[in-house]
């Protein structure tokens, strides 16, 4: 697990204004117009209900599809938060993670508080990308609480939000909680190139873990991904290296 470094406690702030940019080029003028008043309303005076009642309207009044991100975006987000795939998200995921992010003013413990309402009591889709924004989010112990009771979750959305393309398992899990996950890719289907860490995170229980599960799932006559052979066989072929 590696040590919390005092620059990534400052990462979200400067996250949430990657994102309030990157959205405000993407948006048309009257969505963007909604959001940067709904974040500079939370930055100037975190209003709970206002808070609560913008993120359930986030979809109605900016729509969905794709986050658009340049090449130099993409750039500015990896200088800021290594491995951090803002590109791969939604447009409502993104201006979510700009709200929650706006919320934050310094009190390290509140916002880790309100970060674990949302994902004990928030709906699917602001639980989801609640979990995206672990990557940016300040490290906190609830944040991990939550981030491993995401990995237990029978919601595949919520499972993959915090297994796939994310940097938080790599960069705060223990071994165990790690290796669950990994696991639990392969159990569930989910491609192993999405997980961020998984050579550098490669450990004996995870070889045998993963060796285990590939021999009950051929006894069963059940096809493996020839990634995960590969892994298992030879890591230095793999794709996770990012």
């Amino acid at each position: 697990m590696s040590p919390s470094a005092p620059e990534e406690n400052d990462a979200g702030r400067d996250a949430g204004d990657l994102l309030q940019r990157w959205l405000g080029e993407a948006l048309p003028q009257a969505a963007a117009e909604w959001l940067d008043l709904e974040i500079a309303q939370q930055r100037q005076a975190a209003d709970e209900r206002r808070f609560s009642t913008a993120l359930a309207m986030v979809r109605r009044r900016i729509g969905g599809g794709h986050l658009p991100l340049p090449a130099d975006a993409l750039a500015d987000a990896q200088r800021l938060r290594p491995r951090w795939r803002p590109d791969l998200w939604g447009i409502d995921e993104a201006a979510r993670v700009a709200l929650i992010l706006a919320t934050r003013k310094g009190d390290e413990a509140s916002f880790a508080a309100r970060i674990e309402r949302l994902c004990t009591i928030g709906e699917l889709a602001e639980h989801v990308a609640c979990l995206k924004g672990f990557a940016v989010f300040p490290r906190q112990p609830q944040l991990l609480v939550s981030a491993r009771a995401a990995v237990r979750s029978s919601a595949q959305p919520v499972f993959e939000a915090i297994a796939c393309h994310n940097p938080y398992p790599a960069d705060h899990f223990d071994e165990a909680s790690y290796n669950q996950m990994v696991v639990k890719c392969v159990f569930s289907g989910i491609s192993i190139d999405t997980i961020v860490g998984l050579d550098e995170r490669r450990n004996d229980e995870l070889v045998r873990m993963m060796g285990d599960l590939v021999s009950e799932r051929l006894a069963a006559g059940r096809m493996i991904p020839d990634m995960v052979h590969r892994w298992l066989t030879d890591p230095a072929t793999t794709a996770s290296k990012r």
